[in-house]
């Protein structure tokens, strides 16, 4: 998102020599986003315990991370403003039930906002008519409109995730943009706001994608550990999967470096 300078040094780091590159060029974006699936049980790779993301989020903690929203470091950035100490954006996908009864609740512990990429069609009007579908990994079950809206009461971010959860790059320009369109116009009637970032399903994006967000009217997007980079539309993004804390930590560390720099 930003650039700066490179000089290099080695930090230890959670038990691991890392090698910092204070205020370097980074082409992974100078603000760490991760990204979580299911906060829950779940037998995939996607399914972060509830304990482990409580660990994760302790880690973060300790290690002195300000967890922000996307929308909250674009702002700063677009007003030339000062970030807090070790920024990071949290940020979840798809809007399962759990960003509701698990997520949730974790952050509020520990005082914590993150950005909730949101399959708009998924979100069901009640709990008796949830959206139940198999993702060809697991059983998911999603949002309501009530869940929906008070994770967006509860201070936390809601992004575009698409209408329907296509793989974008399979799709003809008119129907990427109805997805992109449709998305943010959905959320917003939902929740009455307006929603700014969006995030590639998949994590999957080509050249004609990026233009076609902006022309949608969001302020940046992100994607994946292969298609990501520092440009606004096309942020990259680490994912979160079944690791325990110290593993998450280092990976963080590695990727961003100059995040963990003492």
């Amino acid at each position: 998102m930003s650039f700066h300078v490179c000089t290099f040094r080695l930090l230890p780091a959670w038990g691991a020599l890392v090698l910092a590159l204070a205020g370097c060029n980074a082409p992974h974006g100078s603000v760490p986003i991760l990204a979580w699936h299911s906060i829950g049980a779940g037998d995939d790779k996607f399914s972060v315990t509830s304990a482990t993301f409580s660990a994760q989020l302790d880690a973060l903690a300790q290690a002195g991370f300000t967890p922000l929203t996307l929308r909250d470091v674009v702002s700063a950035q677009d007003a030339h403003a000062t970030l807090p100490a070790r920024p990071v954006v949290l940020t979840f996908d798809d809007g399962l039930e759990d960003a509701y009864t698990t997520a949730l609740p974790a952050l509020q512990a520990h005082k914590m906002r993150g950005t909730f990429f949101i399959v708009s069609k998924f979100v069901a009007a009640d709990a008796a008519h949830r959206t139940v579908a198999h993702d060809k990994v697991a059983l998911r079950r999603y949002l309501t409109v009530d869940e929906l809206r008070a994770l967006a009461a509860a201070g936390m971010e809601i992004g575009s995730h698409t209408q329907r959860h296509p793989r974008m790059p399979d799709l003809d320009a008119e129907s990427a943009r109805q997805e992109l369109s449709g998305s943010k116009a959905d959320l917003e009637a939902l929740i009455g706001a307006p929603v700014t970032t969006f995030a590639y399903p998949f994590n999957s994006v080509r050249p004609f994608l990026p233009p076609l967000v902006a022309a949608a009217g969001y302020r940046a997007a992100v994607a994946g550990m292969v298609h990501g980079n520092d440009s606004r539309m096309q942020l990259f993004r680490m994912t979160v999967e079944k690791v325990d804390a110290p593993g998450m930590m280092k990976q963080l560390c590695t990727t961003w470096p100059a995040s963990c720099a003492q």
